[in-house]
C-alpha cells in the first residue's frame, strides 16, 4: 500500500508538524489530530534512537500521559500496550513539565524501571504492527484536520 497522502509521506507530514509546533517547544498550536501524529512519531523516532529510557527523558516524555491513546488512535493495539507497560513502570504519572520529570526520575528505582524500559525496547523493536502505514491512514481519514496544506 501507497504510505503517501496527497503526495506527502508520514515523515514530511511530521516534520512540516515540528516547523508548525517549533519541534515540540509549543504543541499547543497543534490540534487533537495533528498532535496524535506527532506523539507517535516523536515516540518512535526516540525509541529507535535510544529507548523509551530517551523518550521519557527528552522534551518528547510531555506525550507520556498521551501516548496510550494516540497509538490507540491509528489503530496500533500492540504498540500501545507496549507503551502503556512503558509508562507503568513508574510510581506515579509523570509530569508534562521537564523539570518535573527530572526531579522525579531522581527519586525512582532505575534498575527496576531500566528492567521494564528495557523490555518494552524489545517488544516496539519487533514492529508487529505496521506504524508508518497506520499513520498513513489515520492522516488520511482525518486529513481535513490537518493544518499544513
Amino acid at each position: 500500500m501507497d504510505n503517501t497522502i496527497h503526495g506527502e509521506s508520514v515523515n514530511d507530514i511530521y516534520m512540516g508538524l515540528c516547523t508548525l509546533c517549533d519541534y515540540g517547544q509549543n504543541v499547543s498550536v497543534l490540534n487533537e489530530y495533528e498532535r496524535t501524529i506527532f506523539a507517535t512519531q516523536e515516540l518512535e523516532n526516540e525509541v529507535n534512537n535510544g529507548g523509551f529510557a530517551q523518550f521519557f527523558d527528552n522534551s518528547s516524555g510531555q506525550f507520556a500521559g498521551e501516548i496510550v491513546q494516540a497509538f490507540m488512535a491509528i489503530g496500533a493495539v500492540k504498540t500501545a500496550d507496549i507503551c502503556r507497560k512503558a509508562v507503568a513502570a513508574f510510581p506515579q504519572e509523570l509530569p508534562v513539565d521537564w523539570e518535573a520529570r527530572r526531579t522525579l526520575f531522581d527519586e525512582i528505582d532505575e534498575d527496576e524501571v531500566d528492567e521494564i524500559l528495557s523490555t518494552c525496547d524489545d517488544a516496539f523493536y519487533a514492529y508487529e504492527e505496521d506504524l508508518e502505514a497506520l499513520n498513513a491512514a489515520y492522516i488520511r481519514k482525518h486529513w481535513e484536520h490537518f493544518s499544513l496544506w
